[in-house]
């Protein structure tokens, strides 16, 4: 039989951890009511950035029409493209096969194009590439670099005798 302050003394451990339990139930909901609290501070500040932020700082401009253009692509590998703007740039280009079949079977490559500065100059750069280099000549590239370009295009590489070109498939 149990004394009536044994029960007390029961019912005082039950009660203090019912007590126990109910504040750390309501310390988590505390926690938890900070945490979405928290969370929807953040969601909407986001957003308000997200709005306030400028959609796009460079203004558009309306699609330029092509009014020709053209495409061949040859079996050997060369093609030829080309086009024209309605606002006057241009572009085309022509690949030819040279050595063909053989370990030094590389394109040659001419082409141009044009396009219109913001003062609305036309700039025209002719270009030329092969196993040799790059070499872009116009009224927008500086002559020391069509020069250099072109020097480094006319050298005669130098075989390298320990390299063997990959097998082709």
């Amino acid at each position: 039989m149990s004394t009536s302050a044994e029960t007390g003394k029961e019912d005082g451990l039950y009660k203090t951890s019912s007590q126990t339990a109910s504040s750390q139930c309501e310390h988590s909901r505390r926690i938890s009511s900070n945490m979405c609290k928290l969370l929807l501070s953040l969601f909407v500040l986001c957003l308000a950035g997200a709005l306030a932020a400028p959609a796009d700082n460079h203004p558009t401009s309306p699609p330029v029409a092509i009014l020709e253009s053209g495409n061949e692509k040859n079996q050997d590998g060369s093609y030829h493209f080309f086009y024209q703007n309605e606002d006057g740039t241009h572009r085309e280009e022509t690949a030819v096969v040279q050595n063909a079949g053989t370990e030094d079977e590389h394109l040659s490559i001419t082409g141009s194009y044009s396009y219109f500065d913001a003062d609305g100059k036309e700039n025209v750069v002719n270009y030329k590439a092969d196993n040799h280099g790059f070499v872009p000549e116009g009224n927008s590239i500086l002559p020391q670099i069509s020069l250099s370009a072109k020097q480094a295009s006319e050298l005669q590489p130098v075989p390298d005798s320990d390299y063997k070109q990959p097998p082709r498939f």
